[in-house]
């Protein structure tokens, strides 16, 4: 059963038969995402509204897929390439006695 859970100015929470989309509906088709839980959409529309970047990288990308708006999706993206810059640390002598 298909039909429309959530609705406001800027976005749609559809459900499917297999999952939810969310729709950004001031944006393009392109500006949606699918997701399992009716939960992560409402985390996302909550973070998008406060321009929150989230620590999640599914999160971030899920963020720079339905958001329309270019100041946040770029405080996004440069959280993405901090984190990318960051160096591991690996400790070569775990585990070995």
């Amino acid at each position: 059963m298909t039909g429309i859970v959530y609705q406001d100015d800027s976005f749609r929470i559809i459900k499917t038969n297999r999952d939810y989309v969310l729709r950004n509906r001031k944006g393009r088709y392109k500006n949606h995402g699918h997701f399992k839980k009716l939960t992560t959409c409402y985390l996302l529309i909550g973070l998008m509204n406060r321009q929150q970047v989230p620590d999640n990288k599914y999160l971030r990308e899920s963020v720079l897929r339905i958001s329309t708006d270019s100041d946040y999706i770029e405080r996004v993206n440069n959280k993405i390439d901090k984190e990318r810059d960051k160096t591991h640390y690996i400790n070569v002598n775990k585990g070995v006695k």
